[in-house]
């Protein structure tokens, strides 16, 4: 199986506490993904700063162009993405 994570952390000064009513979109839409089966999993991070992304099947490109798509996303610093492989 193919993984592209990818890895989210918000900028400097933002509150993701003050962020609700785009917070609560933002979980609405990785429900939807879920719901699809395009995450494999997914992670917060320690300081609730950002999280990491596991999407099963699609490439660095499309992935991206998800991303994009975040109610959160003008509040993150660039993305990072690595490509995996599965190893069972």
């Amino acid at each position: 199986m193919n993984i592209t994570a990818v890895i989210l952390t918000l900028k400097e000064g933002v509150n993701v506490s003050e962020l609700g009513a785009i917070l609560k979109h933002e979980q609405e839409m990785v429900a939807q993904w879920r719901a699809e089966g395009i995450i494999h999993d997914m992670y917060l991070r320690q300081g609730r700063n950002g999280a990491v992304i596991m999407f099963k099947e699609l490439d660095e490109t499309a992935v991206q162009a998800l991303i994009e798509t975040l109610p959160l996303y003008p509040y993150f610093k660039p993305a990072e993405f690595l490509g995996l492989l599965k190893n069972d």
